[in-house]
C-alpha cells in the first residue's frame, strides 16, 4: 500500500515539475494540458522573490498549478546582486526605494514591523476584510478571507497596524528545539526516548555525554569531546532565557478607567487586567527591553556553566562529580562521605564548545559522532540524514529544557510572513488581484500539505507531525515516526511545551546585534570564563531602552533638548567661522595679488572647469545638502518625511553609546596614525640604506598593495584564529607561550583590525618618500659626515625637515582617512568584542543599512563631518607655513 501510495504522489510531483508545465514565461500561449488558448488580455507579470525558481519546478507545484488555471499570469523570479551579512537585505530595499522591487517576498517576523514602519508594504485590507468596528484589527467576523480564522492571534496582532494587514503567514510552522545522537546516548547508559526536561537533567546528560582527554600511545594527548555545541546567534539563546521563565521583551497596557498599568509578556493576546478583569486590547502598549531579567542573567549563567564549570569522572564509579573552585585548588572534593583527590589535568571544565572558539564544522561532526547535542531543526535534520547518509532513527528531537519544574519546556517557532511590495498599491485592480491570488497560494494549507507529501516521499517522514500523516491519510508512514518526534510534536499540540519566538517590537535586529557583540560572543569566547555577563546585559538591556531598539518618549526628548541645541549650536559655530576664515583669506590673497589683471583670465579657465564643477556638485554636494534635511527629518526611504527638529540631534547627542564610539574612533585614529604613519617613514629610510638589492626589497614590500582589501583581511582573520591552530598561535606555541584569543579579546582587537591595513599599505607609503628622498642633494649627507654627524643627527637635522612638507600633506590625507576607515573592523570584528571596536563609521553604517534610520545616521555623520572640518582647517593652517621647493634632478 505503502509503495503503491508513493509511486501515485509522486508521479503527481513529476508531472507537474515537467518542464513547460509551469514556466509560463517561455510559452505562456499555450494550456498546461497541451490545448491552445488565447488570453482574454495583455499578460498579467508577478515577480516574486524567496518563493518562485523556475530550475526547481518541483517546490513551485501550487503556483505552476495557479498559472494553468489562469493563462494570463506571467511568473516571474525578481533577481538582483546578493550581498552577505547586514548588507543581505540591501537590494531589496534599494528596489523598494527605485520602484524596481518585486511584488511579493517574504518578511521576517522580527522585521516586518519595521517593514510596515517603513511603509515598503502595501495594505491588504481589500482582501482580508476592513475593520468596521474601530477597534484596530480585523476580527474573524469582519474578515472577508476565510483563510483568516486560521492566522494565529499573535501572528494576527504582528501584521496588523491601526486596522491596516500588510502580511500573511507563511505555509506551515518551522520548530528549533535541539537534536541528539540516540546511539550515543544509548551508549552511556542513557535512555534516548526519555531526553532532559530541566537545565539540571541536561547538565548530567552532558556530563556523561563528554568524553575525557585520554594519553594515546607515545604521549599523544587526544582532547576531551564535549557533548554540546553552542550556536553563538541571540536569537539561540532567547530559547533558554524563555525556558526560564522570562520574556526579552515586555509590555505595558494603561487601563483607561483606574490609571493603572499592567505588565504583560511579548506573545500575549488576550489584555485583560488582572485584578478587575478589564479588557485592555483598544490600548496601545508601552514596550520595553528586559534582557537583564532574573531569567536573562540565568540563562547567561547556565551558558557559563556549560562552557566553565569544572567537574570530574569518580574513578570508582565513573558518574559526573561537580567541583568548586575551592576543591580544585585543594585537589580534592568529599564524594559519598568519602575524600576523593584529583589531579589538575583530571578536571574538565564544561560540556560543550562554542561556535565563537572552534571553527569546526559542527554539521558534520554531529555525523560523525564527534559531537552529541545541537541546536537545529526538523528541517536542517532532515538535510543532513540525506547528505551525510544518516539515519533518521539515529537522530533525537526534544525541546530547550525547562530551569526547574516551575517553568515550561520551550520550542522555537518561526513563521514569517509573504507581503505585497508598496508598489503593487499602484497597479491596476485586476493586477492586485492577480497578485493576491498567488500571495493566497504561498500561505495556503495546500501549499504546506503538498511539503508534508514531498518530504515524506523523499524518507524525510521521521520528521513528520503524527497529526499530519493522519490528516492527509498517510497512515502507512506512521510506523517512520520516532518516539521522541511523536513526544515533541505531542508536547507542542498539547501545550506541554511554551511555543516562543523572536521579538516582533521595536528594532529587534539591532538589539540583537549589540546582545551578539557585547554579550553572547563575548561569554563563548576564550575570555568569557571572567566576563562580567551581569553588567553587560544590564547595559544592553539600559541602551535598548534608550533609543537602540525602543525610541525615547516625548517626554524625554524634552528633557534632554537643551543640551542638544547647545551642541547643535557649537557645530553651527565651528562651520560658520571656519567659512568666514576661509573667505577673509581668500580675499586678502586676492587684494594682494590685484584683480584687474585676474578677472579678465578667470572666465576661460571656469568655463573649462564647469563640467568637472557640475559633476562634483551632482555626486558630491547634491548628497550632502540632501544628508544635511535628512539630519532633521524623520526619514523614510519611500512616501514622504515628517520633519521633527532636533529630535535626532537630541537622540545621538544625549546617546552614551555615541560618545563611547568617539572615543573609541579617537583610540582607532591614534593608533593608526602613531604605527601606519611612521612605518613607511622608517621603512623608506632603511630600504634607501640597503647596499644591495633595492628593487627587490622594494617590491617585496609594495606585492600586499597589489592584493584586495578584502582578500588581505580575510588571510589575517584566519592567521587571527583563536584555535591552536591559527598561525599566530604556533608562533606562540613554538616560544612556549600561551595562546591568544586575539580578536575575541578587548586587550588585542583593536590593534589587530588596525595591523593588516598598516602591513598592507606601508609599501606604497615607503615608495612616495623614497622617492622624496631621491632628490635630496647629497652634498647635504657629506657636508655633515664630514663635520662629524652620526645616522641620527643625519635623519633629524637633515632628512626629516627636508621630508617636513610632504610629512604634513600625507599626514592630513591619513587623518581624514583614519577617522572615516572601518572596511578592516567591517571583516574581522564588526565592532567587537563588547564595543572595543565599534568606531563611528561603523555606527554609522549598521544605523543605518541595518537599522535603517538614516536619519540619525545622517546626524552622526554630521558630527564627524564638523568635527573634521575643524581638525582639517588646523592643518591646512600649519600647512600654509611650510615652504615647498621643486626636486631637481642630481
Amino acid at each position: 500500500m505503502k509503495a503503491l501510495q508513493a509511486v501515485f504522489l509522486g508521479t503527481q510531483l513529476w508531472l507537474l515539475a515537467q518542464p513547460g508545465s509551469g514556466e509560463l514565461a517561455t510559452n505562456r500561449s499555450e494550456r498546461l494540458d497541451g490545448a491552445a488558448a488565447e488570453p482574454a488580455g495583455p499578460p498579467i507579470v508577478v515577480s516574486l522573490k524567496d518563493s518562485y525558481n523556475p530550475s526547481a519546478p518541483e517546490y513551485n507545484v501550487g503556483l505552476l498549478e495557479l498559472a494553468k488555471k489562469h493563462p494570463r499570469l506571467e511568473l516571474r523570479q525578481w533577481g538582483g546582486i546578493s550581498l552577505p551579512g547586514g548588507g543581505g537585505r540591501s537590494p531589496l530595499l534599494m528596489s523598494i526605494a527605485g520602484g524596481t522591487a518585486p511584488d511579493i517576498y517574504m518578511s521576517w517576523f522580527h522585521i516586518i514591523r519595521n517593514d510596515m514602519r517603513q511603509r515598503f508594504l502595501y495594505p491588504l485590507n481589500e482582501w482580508v476584510g476592513e475593520d468596521r468596528n474601530g477597534n484596530q484589527r480585523i476580527d474573524e467576523s469582519e474578515a472577508r478571507w476565510e483563510g483568516w480564522a486560521r492566522v494565529p492571534a499573535l501572528w494576527r496582532e504582528v501584521a496588523t497596524e491601526d486596522g491596516q494587514v500588510y502580511g500573511i503567514p507563511t505555509a506551515g510552522m518551522t520548530y528549533y528545539g535541539l537534536v541528539y545522537r540516540k546511539d550515543l546516548v544509548r551508549n552511556c547508559g542513557l535512555d534516548p526516548d526519555k531526553p532532559p526536561q530541566t537545565w539540571d537533567a541536561f547538565w548530567t546528560w552532558c556530563q556523561k555525554l563528554t568524553l575525557p582527554r585520554t594519553l594515546l600511545n607515545g604521549g599523544t594527548v587526544q582532547p576531551s569531546r564535549p557533548a554540546f555545541a553552542i550556536p553563538d546567534m541571540p536569537w539561540a539563546w532567547l530559547p533558554w532565557m524563555q525556558s526560564a521563565g522570562g520574556s526579552p521583551v515586555i509590555q505595558f497596557r494603561t487601563s483607561p478607567t483606574t490609571g493603572r498599568e499592567y505588565e504583560f509578556a511579548m506573545e500575549e493576546v488576550d489584555f485583560l487586567a488582572p485584578d478587575t478583569g478589564e479588557d485592555l486590547k483598544g490600548v496601545h502598549s508601552r514596550w520595553a527591553a528586559a534582557f537583564d531579567s532574573p531569567a536573562g542573567k540565568a540563562a547567561c549563567a547556565f551558558y557559563w556553566k556549560l562552557l566553565w564549570a569544572p567537574w570530574l569522572r569518580d574513578p570508582e564509579t565513573g558518574t559526573p562529580v561537580d567541583l568548586t573552585e575551592q576543591d580544585v585548588a585543594r585537589r580534592n572534593v568529599t564524594v559519598g562521605g568519602r575524600t576523593l583527590a584529583f589531579r589538575e589535568q583530571d578536571v574538565m571544565r564544561g560540556v560543550a564548545r562554542s561556535m565563537v572558539t572552534d571553527a569546526s564544522n559542527f554539521t558534520a561532526m554531529f555525523a560523525r559522532g564527534e559531537l552529541a547535542i545541537m541546536f537545529s531543526d526538523a528541517a536542517g535534520m532532515e538535510e543532513l540524514s540525506k547528505s551525510r547518509s544518516l539515519s533518521g532513527d539515529a537522530i533525537g528531537v526534544m525541546p530547550f529544557p525547562a530551569r526547574d519544574a516551575t517553568c515550561k519546556p520551550v520550542v522555537a517557532a518561526f513563521q514569517h510572513y509573504w507581503v505585497m511590495t508598496e508598489g503593487v498599491g499602484r497597479r491596476s485592480k485586476e493586477e492586485r488581484d492577480m497578485v493576491w491570488t498567488c500571495l493566497q497560494d504561498l500561505s495556503s494549507e495546500a501549499d504546506r500539505d503538498r511539503g508534508i507529501r514531498r518530504k515524506t516521499l523523499t524518507g524525510g517522514a521521521v520528521w513528520c507531525n503524527p497529526n499530519d500523516l493522519k490528516r492527509l491519510g498517510l497512515e502507512d508512514y506512521l510506523s517512520e515516526v520516532s518516539t521522541t518526534t511523536r513526544t515533541f510534536y505531542d508536547g507542542i499540540d498539547s501545550g506541554k511545551f511554551a511555543i516562543r519566538t523572536e521579538p516582533f517590537a521595536g528594532f529587534w535586529a539591532a538589539a540583537s546585534d549589540v546582545l551578539h557583540r557585547r554579550v553572547v560572543s563575548v561569554l563563548l569566547s576564550k575570555v568569557g570564563r571572567d566576563f562580567d555577563y551581569e553588567a553587560a546585559l544590564e547595559n544592553v538591556t539600559r541602551d535598548a531602552n534608550a533609543g537602540l531598539m525602543f525610541e525615547l518618549s516625548k517626554d524625554e526628548l524634552d528633557k534632554r533638548r537643551p543640551l542638544a541645541r547647545v551642541l547643535f549650536g557649537i557645530g553651527a559655530i565651528v562651520v560658520i567661522l571656519c567659512a568666514y576664515l576661509i573667505v577673509r583669506e581668500r580675499r586678502a590673497a586676492s587684494k594682494l595679488q590685484g584683480t584687474a589683471g585676474a578677472r579678465a583670465g578667470v572666465l576661460l579657465p571656469m568655463l573649462m572647469l564647469t563640467p568637472a564643477i557640475a559633476s562634483i556638485a551632482v555626486w558630491s554636494y547634491y548628497p550632502l545638502i540632501k544628508g544635511a534635511l535628512m539630519a532633521f527629518q524623520d526619514y523614510r526611504i519611500v512616501g514622504t518625511s515628517a520633519w521633527v527638529g532636533l529630535d535626532n540631534v537630541i537622540a545621538v547627542a544625549t546617546d552614551a553609546n555615541f560618545w563611547l564610539y568617539i572615543r573609541k574612533t579617537f583610540k582607532f585614529v591614534a593608533i593608526t596614525l602613531s604605527l601606519g604613519f611612521a612605518v613607511p617613514i622608517l621603512l623608506a629610510l632603511l630600504l634607501t640604506e640597503v647596499p644591495r638589492g633595492k628593487v627587490f626589497f622594494r617590491t617585496l614590500f609594495f606585492l600586499p598593495q597589489m592584493s584586495s582589501g578584502l582578500v588581505i583581511a580575510l588571510m589575517w582573520r584566519m592567521m587571527y584564529s583563536p584555535l591552536d591552530t591559527g598561525v599566530l598561535n604556533k608562533l606562540l606555541a613554538a616560544v612556549h607561550l600561551t595562546p591568544q584569543a586575539w580578536l575575541q579579546d578587548p586587550f588585542w582587537a583593536m590593534a589587530c583590525c588596525i595591523l593588516p591595513g598598516i602591513w598592507a599599505g606601508a609599501g606604497m607609503g615607503s615608495l612616495i618618500y623614497i622617492a622624496a628622498l631621491s632628490s635630496f642633494p647629497p652634498d647635504f649627507y657629506e657636508a655633515a659626515a664630514l663635520d662629524g654627524a652620526g645616522l641620527r643627527q643625519r635623519i633629524v637635522h637633515i632628512t626629516l625637515p627636508q621630508l617636513l612638507p610632504l610629512i604634513v600633506i600625507n599626514f592630513v590625507g591619513a587623518f581624514i582617512g583614519a577617522f572615516q576607515g572601518m572596511g578592516s573592523i567591517f571583516l574581522l570584528t564588526f565592532g567587537g568584542p563588547g564595543n572595543e571596536t565599534m568606531v563611528l563609521s561603523l555606527a554609522i553604517w549598521q544605523e543605518a543599512y541595518n537599522n535603517l534610520r538614516f536619519s540619525t545616521a545622517t546626524t552622526m555623520g554630521w558630527f564627524l563631518g564638523v568635527g573634521l572640518i575643524g581638525f582639517t582647517y588646523l592643518q591646512i593652517r600649519f600647512l600654509r607655513r611650510v615652504e615647498f621647493r621643486r626636486a631637481e634632478d642630481n
